[in-house]
């Protein structure tokens, strides 16, 4: 038997967007995965089910691009990651130069859309992250192996039939840590409960993991979040039930509005396993989140703390800090680092205003070990 990899062309303009798209659908670092240039500027990521090849920038892309599609004439999809706060005029023209160096018809470019933006009517096709992620999901498990053909090359492979034995790939796909849990899990539905103070960026980031603007989220001075939500995505073969909170840890919280919120967070989660995400301003540690760990354990047990990860929102401020997360826990306030400490030191970080695949990646990876 013989297996075709899904062929994935990613186009664009900020190499970061790029990378952390190809991250996502991989489900790994980059940087373990091998990696090979076709172009000078072209590189391919590749595991058992998908060949991505990713492109160089505008500024030094060339008709050279013709050698690539040359190369890879039946791809099966091309993609063109743009930014938020994009022109659709500018992508139209993007799509266009593509369209003549590439040779291929204008409606096979998928433009892929930022976090929060919809579905328009703009002059060319385009889809939301989560949308493409389960189009290639649909891909990988409608394909079926095929016999061997030197006519064609081709043989198609889905996670289900790929070989277990020889070669770096293989050993990779079926000892890597992540993606056996990832496999053990799958149809597990896992509901994933944001605690945290008013303002923090609960709701922020839970449109962040679903991919789509499913909570309210905006500026204000008082709470946005008064009751409960709940909003559904599916991210490698795991089910995650999002529950958006109001913030039970203000301590002007009347005992009854108090008791109120725990019981129907625990009816929400009486029939899954449930992890805690508990969402905190990195440039911000204020009195009442001192005790929070005390709050959380008289609300939810003692054990609490064995299924919570600390999710760290404003991102950006560590980077015009030039900080890395490390940096941040090495020389916060002894509060806030005993907070992480209790919670085994899970914790990611977020940027909750630009594409964050690869944080949310982390993140689920570790609901996954979890969930052991």
């Amino acid at each position: 038997m013989s297996y075709t990899k899904i062929s994935v062309v990613i186009f664009g303009n900020t190499e970061s967007l790029k990378k952390a798209l190809i991250t996502n659908i991989l489900g790994k670092d980059l940087s373990v995965l091998p990696m090979r240039k076709i172009l000078k500027n072209t590189e391919i990521y590749e595991n058992y089910t998908y060949e991505i090849t990713c492109t160089p920038d505008f500024d030094i892309f060339c008709d050279d691009m013709k050698e690539l599609f040359s190369k890879n004439s039946h791809s099966d999809m091309c993609l063109l990651v743009v930014e938020d706060g994009f022109s659709p005029e500018n992508v139209g023209k993007q799509i266009d130069d593509l369209s003549k160096k590439t040779g291929k018809p204008r409606e096979e470019f998928t433009v892929v859309l930022p976090l929060t933006y919809e579905p328009s009517d703009y002059c060319f096709k385009s889809c939301p992250i989560q949308q493409l992620f389960s189009e290639l999901d649909k891909l990988a498990k409608h394909r079926q192996p095929q016999s061997t053909d030197n006519s064609s090359g081709h043989g198609l492979q889905t996670m289900s039939n790929m070989p277990k034995t020889g070669g770096s790939h293989g050993k990779d796909s079926f000892t890597d840590p992540k993606k056996c849990l990832k496999r053990k899990h799958t149809g597990t539905t896992v509901n994933l409960v944001l605690l945290g103070m008013a303002g923090t960026g609960k709701s922020a980031s839970g449109n962040t993991i679903l991919g789509k603007k499913s909570f309210m989220s905006k500026p204000s001075s008082k709470p946005v979040t008064t009751e409960f939500q709940v909003a559904e995505t599916e991210m490698n073969d795991l089910r995650v039930r999002v529950i958006d909170s109001p913030d039970i840890f203000d301590d002007d919280t009347e005992a009854s509005v108090w008791d109120k919120h725990v019981k129907k967070c625990k009816q929400l989660c009486e029939s899954e396993p449930c992890v805690y995400v508990l969402v905190m301003h990195v440039s911000r540690f204020t009195d009442c989140e001192k005790d929070i760990m005390e709050k959380l354990e008289k609300a939810f047990g003692r054990e609490v703390k064995e299924k919570t990860v600390v999710l760290f929102t404003r991102g950006d401020d560590l980077q015009q800090a030039k900080m890395s997360l490390k940096d941040f826990l090495h020389s916060c306030q002894p509060g806030l680092r005993e907070i992480v400490e209790k919670c085994g030191n899970r914790c990611v970080l977020f940027e909750n205003s630009r594409l964050s695949s690869q944080e949310v990646g982390k993140l689920i990876d570790t609901v996954i070990r979890l969930l052991e």
